[in-house]
């Protein structure tokens, strides 16, 4: 009976304490108004945001990211003269305070992440173009060579181009679409063939880029080759073109409306 009773409170202290409690301190929460005129924040997901959700929890983007701008006190940096100083997530520029609760209102469900593999997505919409999230969620290395975040290729379909390229088409070197979701680079022979073929036309685009105007360039030498090479390979390749799916753009949607931490509340304030 004792151990029964023990157990009994435990788990009913716990469930109390972690779970009603909170729940009668938050279910009411509302949006904040400092003036009448002032819009409420936060507002609900617009659009294809809300089928962005759905794409951002079926692929796991929380196991990686959190969306919780964390406390001034929480996390450490230094600065330029090797003193340490805490605050990392503001001072990054991940938001201009801490979350808390009524950020996530309209959240269902709410993700603030389970670890932070990346960085905090609480306010990336604020931080990033949409051309910049769609180069990035098709393959992170295309931005960032050291990126450890898989790529999300398959949200996006490589076509042939029909009259004119799609405005939404996104704007890559060859390297990054020849085979999509890696860096692609031709062998040795490979790229002889193609030099045999098309190495006037390369060069002459080459000589035609400002940049190398007052470049020397011989294509049967070595050094020629290589340069001719990472040239061609940042150049769009022809005929074809990597547009997003639907999914890709409510993705995209869901991240360009995440913009917590930025309007000022008065729980906020450290």
């Amino acid at each position: 009976m004792v151990i029964f009773l023990g157990a009994l409170l435990t788990f009913s202290s716990s469930w109390l304490g972690l779970i009603l409690f909170p729940y009668w301190q938050l279910n009411g929460e509302q949006p904040y108004q400092k003036e009448a005129a002032d819009t409420p924040y936060p507002q609900p997901l617009q659009g294809e945001a809300i089928a962005g959700r759905k794409v951002y929890q079926s692929n796991g983007c929380m196991y990686c990211h959190s969306q919780q701008v964390r406390s001034e006190k929480f996390g450490n940096w230094w600065d330029e003269n090797g003193q340490e100083r805490t605050g990392a997530d503001i001072k990054r520029g991940w938001g201009l305070r801490r979350n808390v609760s009524r950020d996530y209102i309209y959240d269902r469900p709410t993700m603030l992440g389970t670890m932070r593999t990346g960085p905090d997505l609480a306010n990336i919409g604020s931080r990033y173009s949409e051309a910049w999230q769609h180069t990035h969620t098709f393959n992170p290395r295309a931005l960032n060579n050291w990126s450890i975040m898989p790529s999300f290729a398959f949200l996006y379909r490589k076509e042939k181009i029909v009259g004119e390229r799609s405005e939404k088409a996104l704007k890559l070197g060859r390297e990054w679409t020849v085979d999509p979701g890696y860096r692609w680079r031709p062998s040795s022979s490979e790229w002889d063939a193609i030099l045999n073929t098309q190495s006037e036309s390369i060069k002459a685009r080459f000589l035609s880029d400002p940049a190398h105007t007052t470049v020397s360039l011989d294509p049967s030498t070595p050094e020629g080759k290589k340069r001719l090479l990472d040239f061609w390979l940042t150049t769009e390749e022809e005929g074809v073109q990597i547009v997003p799916s639907g999914d890709a753009d409510a993705l995209i949607s869901y991240l360009l409306q995440l913009r917590k931490a930025e309007v000022p509340v008065p729980e906020a304030k450290e």
